[in-house]
């Protein structure tokens, strides 16, 4: 099975379900005649996106080309050039020796004992589900080729550290991170995003090649292709910006009929630029500018993607953005912008999360202009943000607690049982004054009156406030022999 020759892909188009290889799929983008790729699960589509992205911008840049709308044969040839000596092989799924290259597995020496063996590739890629609550374990037990081909990507592009022998990637702060993913789109159809994403892309090289990585813009970019014995690193002087990484030392391999993943350990990560903290030039993963060590790629934390962080990126509030972020100058009409994570505890997946920003036409031009520009919105979504908190803490909190305390003459806020209601309250009133944030934000006219904006927004919050308090007397358990007292007092 060759991903540049086999129809490994299931895609639906405008004209019906079809199975494509991958130089046809990226054809198939470029006509934007694709709907959906059917294998493929949503933590997955982003990091697949992006694979492409690069992909199909490093083939552009080694023929001299800047469109992304071009043949299958066009990208089979280019394809098969970016792989160099290691030919064909290094995009077959499963290899006939192990010190072959094979699909984002680079080649082993001799004797290499592996650490553990999975049958399924949803027990392969990077989402941990000790908790089983994102998707169901082996959820595949014949799994379709192209299952393995987005787990591989998946694992290899987007994994950090879980546990000895298991490193992570580059394009991340720490072992301990994550990557997000984060881009300004004009269409969420996957042609469109993927052309938009590889000529924005371009322009983004000559900004990272113009900065002191120490990038060759002649260098490695499938990294799988060059031999890996769990010590050896690769340092940013042998790479190419766009380069492709592997994380993991992992091969795929058929055994008594069946294909399995079989994982090596490595003691050190791929590529050496722990000291960089993420910040290799990565065009869709921003760059935090408030930390005390100097500058390190965004980690979203475990609360997710919250409106506050939403409303950051937009201002490019303390961030670093490319162009990835930013819209290009021929653009007309509304906007997307959308970020995506899959945060990760220890040994756990503690949520994928996602948030689109609809962007409408009319301030597309002030949001994406100067800083003094905005800076009118900008401050007044920071009062908003500021005032939700107010609203929580200072209102919703004390009164939520008054009724589930039934009215007590001192509130306890370390009660243990109405803390853990609070937290659900609290949780709720987030998710629906976030909700409204961007919408109340975006609706604001040009020269608005700031007083006015902020009265609005109160009055939002404060029936989304009656609104979770009415559902705590309905549905909560508090001292019913105190009602009437609990009512009074709030």
């Amino acid at each position: 099975m060759n991903l540049l020759y086999d129809p490994l892909f299931r895609v639906l188009t405008d004209k019906g379900f079809e199975e494509v290889d991958l130089p046809t799929l990226m054809e198939y983008l470029g006509r934007e005649v694709v709907d959906r790729l059917v294998g493929i699960q949503r933590y997955q589509a982003d990091a697949f996106h992006v694979f492409l992205t690069y992909l199909g911008g490093a083939v552009l840049v080694r023929r001299g080309d800047t469109s992304a709308v071009q043949t299958a044969d066009y990208w089979r040839t280019g394809l098969t050039q970016l792989a160099g000596t290691a030919g064909e092989s290094a995009w077959a799924l499963v290899a006939d020796s192990y010190q072959n290259p094979a699909f984002m597995q680079p080649p082993l020496p001799k004797g290499s004992k592996p650490t553990s063996v999975v049958y399924t590739p949803d027990k392969l890629d990077l989402l941990q589900t000790a908790k089983n609550h994102d998707i169901k374990q082996n959820r595949a037990d014949q799994p379709h080729p192209d299952e393995w081909i987005y787990a591989l990507v998946s694992l290899q592009t987007m994994s950090g550290f879980m546990g000895k022998g298991n490193q992570g990637i580059s394009r991340m702060n720490s072992g301990f991170g994550n990557r997000p993913i984060v881009e300004l789109m004009r269409s969420p159809r996957l042609g469109r995003r993927w052309i938009d994403a590889v000529e924005r892309l371009l322009l983004h090289r000559r900004t990272v090649l113009a900065q002191p990585f120490g990038y060759n813009p002649n260098g490695l970019v499938l990294v799988w292709t060059k031999p890996w014995d769990g010590n050896e690193q690769l340092d940013l002087g042998v790479l190419d910006p766009f380069y492709i990484e592997v994380c993991r030392r992992v091969r795929l391999a058929y055994r008594e009929g069946r294909l399995q993943a079989e994982s090596y350990s490595a003691s050190k990560t791929r590529i050496a630029a722990k000291e960089l903290s993420g910040v290799v030039g990565d065009a869709w993963l921003p760059v935090e500018l408030t930390g005390r060590d100097g500058p390190k790629a965004l980690t979203v934390s475990t609360r997710g993607i919250t409106a506050d962080l939403m409303r950051r990126l937009m201002f490019r509030e303390d961030f670093r953005l490319s162009a990835l972020q930013s819209p290009l100058p021929d653009w007309a009409g509304p906007l997307w912008l959308t970020a995506s994570v899959l945060v990760r505890g220890q040994g756990t997946t503690d949520g994928f999360y996602e948030w689109e920003v609809l962007i409408p036409k009319e301030k597309v031009r002030l949001l994406f202009g100067s800083e003094k520009q905005r800076e009118p919105l900008a401050e007044a979504s920071r009062k908003a943000i500021n005032y939700a908190g107010i609203m929580q803490n200072q209102v919703l909190r004390p009164a939520v607690l008054t009724l589930l305390q039934g009215g007590p003459d001192q509130l306890r806020f370390d009660h243990d049982t109405s803390q853990a209601w609070w937290t659900r309250c609290a949780r709720e009133f987030e998710q629906y004054w976030s909700q409204e944030y961007f919408p109340w934000l975006l609706s604001l006219p040009d020269g608005f009156d700031a007083e006015e904006a902020e009265r609005r927004w109160v009055e939002i919050l404060r029936d989304i406030a009656l609104r979770i308090l009415d559902g705590v007397e309905r549905f909560m358990p508090f001292h019913s022999g105190r009602r009437y007292r609990a009512v009074t007092a709030m």
